[in-house]
């Protein structure tokens, strides 16, 4: 048999293949074509060359594909067909639908470190975990909460106290150790004291990860398991898991070592040792759902892993990055910062901040506060983008999303559009104000995402901002050496939405009398 012969029969059989392969997603095809969006893609790469650059230029991209095509438009990226959905009504049917309640395949690429946590786990598994989670974030177990958020916060005010009257400085590191401590603590019962240590390991690793994973979801040739795992950043990322996994196992072996009678409640609520916290009647997280696991078998030893790690994930990365940028808002706009602080004086009347915390009481009163974050995340979405599959044929808009086809939410956008909000880069707290709030879509605003498949934390989020923020403005006035514009604060798109240039703030004591 020839070479020749040989060479010949791979390419008929290679151009077969593609053959059958395009003729069995001719209906995909044909119904993308129905809708508006770029016109020029090139083989196997579709538009993906729209999307080159740093992760800068794709929120501009995608942007531009906003302000270009209206709601929903569609893109090619690599053989996958993506669908953009702008629109408030749009944005609700898709997050709402059951068509549409898995999570497109780009989150698959966080399953090496969270296997089936909430975040990523697929529709079946998502929906049993999510009812059997959910209880542990009522109101009464988050409340107990507090004096762990208010301890580390007032460590936190302390260690940032070597900077005052000085130069700006980086406020993430301060903050990402403490929003570290509080989800250590409250999902596992561990004291972690990466405040108190010179280097946190945790905190690199998954730093690392997450922009591991972003470049892995940019470049199509990546998405491959045996071509990424071969290459220096799946090898990196393996000894990046390999980090996290040890220190979560550790915690749950020990916690079980401490269950010699099976009677999770009875250690979840007294065992004190070098690694637990000493609050009595208290639960972790992780006590919480052991209880679970020793009365109905309902988690293994895996599955609690996946689910310590991904509320580790979202209770540190998302709410330290989320309150770095009201920090700088509020250094940004002193006279929205006064108005907090007033606000605070009413509540706490002046008392030392050192000597009394913030308690559970006291965050329902923090109206003004919480408009300003919520206002801050409206201008910084932390998930600025949004992913579904569908699953099935779904009608929105008068399109045909078509099944296979990937839809995505481009929550950035829609929260800075002219369309929904006026003068959108102007910082206006009061935008959340009942009156407002009340004449808009619902679904032009979505922080912790919408639907059935939304944050389970957002509640936990914003009560532990409103208490770490009271003890830095109470003891603080954030500044800034010079302040920029809205529109030139520089962001990127890291699996998050991260500033381009660390967040610097100076600081000065705060007098606790007022003027």
């Amino acid at each position: 048999m020839s070479l020749q012969f040989i060479v010949t029969s791979f390419f008929i059989g290679g151009i077969v293949c593609l053959m059958i392969y395009h003729a069995r997603r001719f209906r995909l095809y044909q119904k993308a074509w129905k809708f508006r969006g770029p016109l020029v893609f090139l083989p196997f790469l579709g538009n993906a060359l729209t999307f080159t650059g740093n992760t800068e230029d794709l929120l501009k991209t995608l942007d531009n594909l906003a302000n270009s095509y209206s709601s929903p438009y569609r893109a090619w990226f690599g053989q996958d067909l993506a669908i953009f959905v702008t629109h408030p009504n749009h944005i609700k049917e898709l997050l709402c639908s059951d068509k549409a309640i898995e999570k497109s395949k780009f989150y698959t690429f966080f399953r090496p470190w969270l296997g089936n946590g909430l975040f990523t786990a697929p529709a079946g598994i998502w929906r049993v975990h999510r009812k059997l989670i959910g209880p542990t974030f009522n109101l009464k177990i988050l409340e107990s909460f507090v004096p762990i958020f208010a301890a580390h916060s007032k460590t936190m005010a302390d260690k940032m106290e070597a900077n005052i009257n000085g130069g700006e400085f980086r406020i993430f590191e301060y903050v990402s150790l403490c929003t570290l401590d509080i989800i250590c603590e409250t999902t596992m019962g561990v004291k972690m004291e990466a405040q108190n240590k010179s280097g946190c390991d945790y905190v690199e690793a998954a730093e690392k990860l997450f922009s591991i994973i972003y470049e892995r979801i940019l470049k199509p040739w990546l998405h491959p398991d045996a071509i990424f795992y071969r290459s220096k950043l799946g090898k990196e990322q393996t000894e990046r898991i390999k980090t996290l996994f040890c220190f979560t196992d550790n915690v749950i072996q020990k916690k079980k070592q401490a269950l010699p009678s099976g009677d999770c409640r009875e250690i979840a609520m007294n065992h004190e040792d070098e690694t637990c916290t000493s609050w009595s009647r208290r639960k972790a997280f992780l006590d919480l759902l052991m209880e679970l696991t020793y009365d109905e078998m309902k988690f293994s030893d895996s599955e609690l892993r996946q689910e310590v790690n991904t509320l580790v994930l979202a209770g540190n990365d998302t709410i330290s990055n989320a309150m770095c940028y009201v920090m700088l808002m509020l250094a940004s706009h002193p006279e929205v910062q006064e108005k907090v602080y007033r606000e605070l004086q009413s509540i706490f009347m002046g008392q030392d901040p050192d000597e009394r915390f913030v308690t559970q009481e006291d965050l329902p009163h923090m109206e003004y506060l919480e408009r300003v974050i919520k206002e801050t995340l409206r201008l910084f979405p932390i998930a600025p983008i949004l992913g579904r599959t569908v699953m099935e044929d779904l009608e929105i808009g008068g399109f045909t999303l078509p099944k296979g086809s990937i839809a995505v939410v481009n929550t950035f956008t829609v929260h800075r559009s002219k369309e929904y909000w006026l003068d959108p880069l102007k910082f206006d707290p009061d935008r959340f104000l009942p009156q407002e709030v009340a004449q808009r879509h619902s679904y032009c605003y979505l922080p912790f995402s919408g639907g059935p498949r939304n944050c389970i934390g957002a509640r936990y989020a914003m009560m532990e901002m409103k208490t770490c923020l009271a003890h830095i403005l109470r003891k603080y006035v954030l500044k800034k050496d010079k302040v920029q514009l809205i529109s030139e604060i520089r962001v990127k798109v890291d699996s998050l939405l991260r500033p381009v240039e660390p967040i610097t703030l100076c600081i000065e004591r705060r007098s606790s009398k007022l003027d």
